[in-house]
């Protein structure tokens, strides 16, 4: 007798509407000062790899601010959990890979299959075309690996990439580092879909 496989949209809309629930409740004031963020009498400004967003409260409605565009159901989620989690830990200024993430060894054979091996794959053979997508997407280069960029995913988040060169004897890699502090401010399935993010864009 088969089992009934869980549908993922509706994973993905319960999760939106318990976040609403729980934004719902929360102060506004409160957290937009530990997440490191603006609060003005129409929201909550959270910038999201450096894009105004604006949060509203109580209905936890996300817009990308310049034009008014309701942000997608995916960044509406990393957003809100952000405003919900963040303590105001300073970051850390130091790396973890995600597997050293709280949790992140459940999660991390799929995010080194998705989000890391898509960059691997995409520019292994191209570490200038990754340099220019590091470039246009807003990185601060590092002196890591073969190239390297820092990207300030939320106001107290830091994400990095690194990526080294494959050649005749060893295929090229890609990691996606976190701050240390990471777990302070998302839980790690949110720093997964991050990661992913970032990864897909720099790729396309």
């Amino acid at each position: 007798m088969s089992q009934t496989q869980p549908d993922p949209h509706r994973r993905f809309q319960v999760a939106l509407d318990q976040a609403r629930a729980d934004w719902a409740t929360a102060d506004p004031a409160r957290a937009a000062a530990l997440a490191g963020c603006h609060l003005t009498p129409d929201g909550i400004v959270a910038p999201f790899f450096g894009r105004p967003h604006l949060v509203t409260h109580p209905a936890g409605q996300v817009t990308f601010q310049p034009t008014g565009k309701p942000a997608h159901p995916s960044i509406v989620i990393v957003l809100l959990h952000y405003l919900l989690t963040a303590d105001g830990v300073a970051p850390a200024d130091r790396w973890l890979a995600f597997r050293e993430l709280p949790d992140g060894m459940f999660y991390a054979q799929a995010f080194a299959g998705h989000a890391e091996s898509e960059l691997a794959h995409k520019f292994s053979a191209d570490v200038a075309g990754f340099r220019r997508a590091g470039a246009a997407l807003g990185g601060e280069a590092l002196d890591l690996a073969d190239a390297s960029f820092r990207f300030q995913a939320l106001p107290r988040l830091a994400i990095a990439t690194l990526l080294w060169a494959g050649d005749e004897e060893f295929p090229g890699q890609a990691r996606i580092l976190f701050d240390a502090h990471a777990g302070h401010y998302l839980p790690t399935e949110d720093l997964a879909g991050l990661g992913d993010w970032l990864a897909h864009r720099l790729c396309r």
